[in-house]
């Protein structure tokens, strides 16, 4: 696919690995300075203080517990370095294409992608990180590039509407509309380099061996949605903090709820209305995408 190729705008920063890298050798405040100093790493900490539901922690001191257990050595150098020079020599149209094949057909990229040290692969408004030190990476390069094609996708559904302000929540009816938006965001990211992965047998990562088996794939849907039901059934009830383990159980790595269901429900939704229908969803919503895929199957009956 060629479709406005040439108007997209993704810009690859490093410049938080040098300085991560001279933090590491010398831990002086000089070099913090200049690593908390560098865009990435800004990036970074202000994920992480939405995430954290608003962490006291300032910026030097995130940084400096994040990297507290990495030490530098030339073999993680090399590491980090093998990635970033597979990352960015693979051609843009394999994992540009994958990105905007599920994005509206206007779609046009205004994204910077910051390679960074020890944190996650996240997204943050319309602008991504990849972690260079994820094991994963250094494993199979591959997956630099599918992570990167799962992270484009979020900054491209973040340009239709804003992250879910979890700091403000204050009902179980807000905490349900953050997961369903939350379930179609991933479930558009954990799609995107699927085809890609299939055709290149890059499918070891665990959403992917869980979405090809069946069966438990349909066990991982059905409690998602037994889980969610709780909370659309009491929208008003006031949320308690110990209902914010929803979030944990949705997200955690043992589960993976709402990246399980959302690429069930964007697959179901693809197969029955077709691929224009799915990206054009990107722009409707979250609450438009569950109405079409529960029009289309009963979670429960599955």
């Amino acid at each position: 696919m060629s479709r406005s190729r040439d108007r997209q705008s993704i810009v690859f920063d490093d410049s938080a690995i040098s300085a991560c890298f001279e933090y590491l050798k010398n831990r002086t405040g000089t070099n913090l300075e200049r690593l908390i100093s560098m865009l990435g790493s800004k990036l970074v900490y202000s994920h992480y203080m939405w995430s954290s539901l608003g962490s006291a922690s300032t910026i030097r001191e995130f940084w400096k517990k994040n990297l507290a257990q990495t030490a530098w050595n030339r073999h993680l150098e090399t590491a980090i370095n093998d990635v970033r020079e597979y990352l960015t020599s693979r051609q843009e149209s394999e994992w540009l294409d994958a990105v905007l094949n599920y994005l509206p057909q206007e779609h046009v990229f205004k994204t910077t992608a910051y390679l960074i040290v020890n944190y996650d692969n996240v997204v943050y408004g319309e602008n991504v990180a990849l972690n260079l030190n994820f094991k994963r990476f250094h494993i199979d390069h591959r997956e630099a590039v599918y992570y990167l094609i799962h992270e484009l996708a979020h900054a491209g559904y973040f340009r239709y509407r804003q992250m879910p302000e979890l700091r403000k929540m204050r009902t179980l009816g807000d905490l349900s509309d953050a997961v369903k938006l939350l379930t179609h965001l991933e479930g558009m990211g954990v799609i995107s380099p699927m085809k890609l992965r299939l055709k290149e047998g890059g499918v070891l990562n665990d959403d992917y061996r869980v979405l090809l088996n069946i069966a438990e794939r349909n066990k991982r849907v059905r409690n998602y949605f037994s889980i969610l039901t709780k909370l659309e059934n009491k929208p008003r009830q006031k949320l308690r903090q110990a209902d914010l383990q929803v979030l944990e159980q949705m997200s955690g790595r043992a589960t993976r709820l709402w990246y399980i269901t959302g690429c069930h429900m964007a697959q179901r939704i693809e197969q029955e209305w077709g691929l224009d229908t799915l990206r054009n969803l990107v722009k409707k919503g979250f609450n438009e995408f569950f109405e079409t895929y529960r029009s289309l199957e009963n979670p429960s009956a599955i």
